[in-house]
C-alpha cells in the first residue's frame, strides 16, 4: 500500500471517531510517528500530504531533519538532557517534558536560541514504575515551573496508557486533569486507540504502525 493510501485510510478513522464523538474533525491533529522510517519514506508521507512528523531519539530527529524539506517535527519520546540540543529549535512541540531538570535544559537552550518552545507535560497517568512522565501529584508544581520560565510554553498534556487493558479510563482521567488546569492539548491516542482516545478529548493523536507499518526494535540510544 502507497503512503497516500495509508494516510488516506488513517485520516478517514480520524474522521470517523470525531463524527461518532460529536466533534468536528479538524478538532484532531494526526502526527505521523516516523521514529525508525528512512528519510526516503518520509518524504513520501510529506508529499502525500502529512507535513507533520513525530520523532521518539533526538539523534535521529537531529540527522534526518535536514534530509525531510517541508516536513514539520514534534518529539514525542523520552529526552535527555545533554541531547536537548538536538530538540530544541527544530521540533515545534515537545510532547514529553516530565521533571524539572528537563524543563530548565529546554528553557536554558530556547533562551539562547530567542525563542518559545512549546511543549508538553507527560503524566505517568497509571502511575507504572517502568513508564516516563510525572506523577499526577507532581503536575501542579511542574506547571507553576513551566509558567515562570518565560521561554517555555506548556500547552497541555500527553501519556501513554498501560499496554494491558482498557486505554478509556486513562484518557479519561487525562482529559480531567487538563480541564482542571485550563489546558487545551491533549496528546493521547495511538494507532491501536486513537479512535478511543478522540472520543475522550485528545487533539493530537501518534499514530506510526498504521502508516509506516510494523518496525522493528532499535538498539538503545
Amino acid at each position: 500500500m502507497t503512503a497516500a493510501a495509508r494516510l488516506q485510510t488513517v485520516r478517514a478513522q480520524i474522521d470517523e471517531a470525531c463524527r461518532a464523538a460529536g466533534r468536528t474533525p479538524s478538532s484532531v491533529t494526526l502526527v505521523a510517528v516516523s521514529k525508525t522510517v528512512e528519510a526516503e519514506r518520509c518524504r513520501e508521507m510529506v508529499a502525500a500530504g502529512q507535513s507533520l512528523l513525530g520523532e521518539n531519539y533526538a539523534q535521529e530527529l537531529r540527522d534526518k531533519a535536514p534530509s525531510v524539506p517541508g516536513a514539520r517535527w514534534h518529539f514525542i519520546g523520552p529526552l535527555q538532557r545533554n541531547k536537548v540540543k538536538y530538540v530544541v529549535g527544530t521540533a515545534e512541540l515537545i510532547h514529553s517534558v516530565d521533571n524539572l531538570a528537563l524543563l530548565d535544559e529546554i528553557a536554558a537552550r530556547a533562551g539562547k536560541l530567542s525563542l518559545v518552545q512549546r511543549c508538553l507535560l507527560q503524566v505517568n497517568i497509571a502511575g507504572e514504575a517502568q513508564k516516563s512522565g510525572c506523577a499526577v501529584a507532581d503536575l501542579p508544581s511542574l506547571l507553576a515551573a513551566c509558567a515562570s520560565r518565560p521561554s517555555v510554553s506548556c500547552e497541555g498534556l500527553m501519556c501513554i496508557p498501560p499496554e494491558a487493558g482498557d486505554p478509556r479510563p486513562h484518557f479519561a482521567a487525562l482529559a480531567k486533569l487538563a480541564s482542571e488546569h485550563g489546558l487545551s492539548q491533549l496528546s493521547m491516542g495511538m494507532s491501536a486507540d486513537f479512535a478511543i482516545a478522540i472520543a475522550e478529548g485528545a487533539t493530537l493523536v501518534r499514530v506510526g504502525t498504521a502508516l509506516f507499518g510494523a518496525r522493528e526494535k532499535p538498539a538503545a540510544r
